[in-house]
């Protein structure tokens, strides 16, 4: 059988052995370890196809028994790792195995509950839920059963007719001024003609529209080719400066 070991004191599963040993019913200075690895070896080489749960099973617990008799032939703990050395020096190494043999089983045995739990769930097959079943169950008790959108929104409309009209809410036609080249050109001079030196942003609304700055910034710039006005700026993206040219300068910037 897999897993069984043959001794001359003791025959039957390793971790029964382990088991007898925790509870000092079987001297482990008895237990000879290389005839138990070589029992495991030789089934490692008769085996055609190796059950890998049993093989690393049988390694977690020789592992644990080697280690136990080895502090026992030592006479102190081994200490391997951080978490051993914080047991102390006068721990009892038949009661660590104890201790891992029990935490290695509640896994061992979560692992084959979590198994059978998945084994049983593949043989559920859920049933489809059947509308109509539902339908026919809800008719006497659900209100709206039988209601379609349509008779919703006429109910709606009914209500809405049922409310007294107060006060009939006010339209206006909102028009967006047309803005034009020609226009600003003429808004410009218009500007330069009362005050001869301005601000491009003094030549703009509050709030001015992209399309307003950009047909402000073009007429300013068919003024000054035709020799009509100046444009200046002191520092970069300071205030544009628009003067005003008189006749004889604008003949003059003309030629």
């Amino acid at each position: 059988m897999i897993g069984n070991i043959r001794l001359d004191i003791f025959q039957g599963p390793l971790d029964l052995l382990l088991t007898l040993i925790e509870r000092q019913e079987i001297d482990i200075q008895a237990i000879p370890v290389t005839e138990v690895t070589a029992q495991y070896l030789e089934y490692l080489h008769e085996v055609e196809e190796l059950d890998l749960d049993w093989a690393s099973e049988f390694l977690v617990l020789g592992a644990e028994l080697l280690a136990l008799k080895a502090r026992l032939l030592l006479q102190r703990p081994l200490k391997s790792g951080p978490e051993e050395e914080e047991e102390g020096e006068g721990e009892d190494p038949a009661r660590l195995l104890a201790e891992r043999l029990i935490k290695y089983r509640r896994y061992r045995e979560a692992a084959a509950h979590l198994g059978d739990l998945a084994a049983k769930g593949a043989l559920v097959f859920g049933r489809p839920l059947d509308q109509e079943a539902v339908a026919r169950a809800l008719a006497g008790i659900n209100p709206l059963a039988g209601v379609t959108p349509l008779d919703l929104a006429r109910a709606l409309a009914r209500v809405l007719a049922r409310q007294p009209v107060t006060r009939k809410p006010e339209t206006r036609t909102i028009t967006r001024p047309a803005l034009t080249l020609v226009g600003q050109i003429r808004t410009i001079l218009r500007h330069l003609h009362q005050q001869e030196e301005l601000t491009l942003a003094s030549l703009l609304s509050p709030r001015p529209t992209r399309l307003e700055v950009a047909l402000t910034f073009l007429a300013l710039l068919e003024l000054a080719r035709r020799g009509r006005i100046t444009l200046t700026q002191e520092e970069a993206f300071g205030s544009i400066i628009v003067r005003r040219l008189s006749a004889s300068d604008s003949a003059a910037a003309r030629e």
